[in-house]
């Protein structure tokens, strides 16, 4: 029997990991992580698709508990993520930065699913990624041939990098939130930075989960300290705006000036 499916996506550094462990904080949703990326299931699934594959792959991953990656299980250990106490699931969810490609494809199939699509702030989500040394630097990434295009990260299907495909995700995220209105949420990462609890309960609201205290006490800690490591999701409220310092101002004009000859000026508040 396939559950219930809610999928977190984003553009990298936008905040899925912190918004993916917001959902895995309810008791029962079992939770995976960019399972199209893992060696288990590495592009399973294609925009052609049926509606059968998408349903055994949700199967397949709902059976995936075995595996490491998906569970993140270096995550907890390091403290980086929580670890949450469960209960027999009756939710499927995951968490990506990758695929976009095959978001449509979800929201019109006949199966019970909802998606929620977070934005980040085109100078914080760029200015995230090439501060990365894992992500970037790491990479042999370079920030004036690179920061645009993305394309040093660029090494396989659904890869998706750089400040023109932030520009087309977002672009995207507005077109499915309108046509698909009840399928598909769309959040501002700097709201779930202002208004954590209200936006996670209205999350929770749209997506069909119960609150829990557990998610509540989750919300309270992940500001009450910060830790280092990047993929960390317990980070001090700063975060949110520190490409006001550390980003190259002729970087931020152009990516503040494209951004609103795209029409896409709500993102940058």
């Amino acid at each position: 029997m396939t559950l219930k499916t809610v999928i977190v996506t984003g553009m990298p550094r936008s905040g899925t990991s912190w918004l993916g462990q917001i959902i895995n904080s309810n008791p029962c949703v079992a939770f995976r992580t960019e399972p199209l990326f893992s060696y288990r299931f590495k592009n399973r699934l294609q925009p052609g698709s049926t509606d059968g594959d998408i349903a055994r792959f949700f199967e397949e991953l709902l059976a995936a508990d075995d595996d490491d990656f998906l569970m993140q299980r270096h995550h907890v250990a390091s403290g980086a993520y929580p670890q949450f106490a469960k209960q027999a699931p009756t939710c499927l969810a995951y968490k990506t930065s990758r695929h976009h490609e095959l978001l449509e494809r979800f929201l019109s199939s006949a199966l019970d699913l909802h998606i929620i699509g977070i934005v980040r702030h085109p100078c914080g989500a760029i200015n995230s990624w090439i501060h990365s040394e894992k992500e970037f630097h790491n990479k042999g990434c370079s920030v004036d041939r690179d920061w645009r295009t993305g394309a040093c990260r660029k090494d396989g299907v659904g890869e998706y990098w750089g400040f023109d495909d932030w520009l087309a995700v977002t672009a995207l995220f507005l077109r499915l939130a309108e046509a698909y209105p009840e399928r598909f949420t769309l959040i501002r990462y700097s709201d779930l930075v202002a208004r954590p609890e209200a936006t996670a309960r209205d999350l929770f609201d749209r997506a069909g989960l119960e609150w829990t205290e557990q998610t509540e006490g989750f919300l309270s800690a992940a500001h009450g300290h910060h830790h280092d490591d990047p993929y960390a999701v317990f980070k001090d409220k700063s975060v949110n705006e520190r490409w006001q310092t550390e980003l190259d101002p002729h970087l931020i004009r152009q990516i503040l000036e494209q951004t609103r000859a795209m029409g896409l000026t709500q993102f940058l508040e």
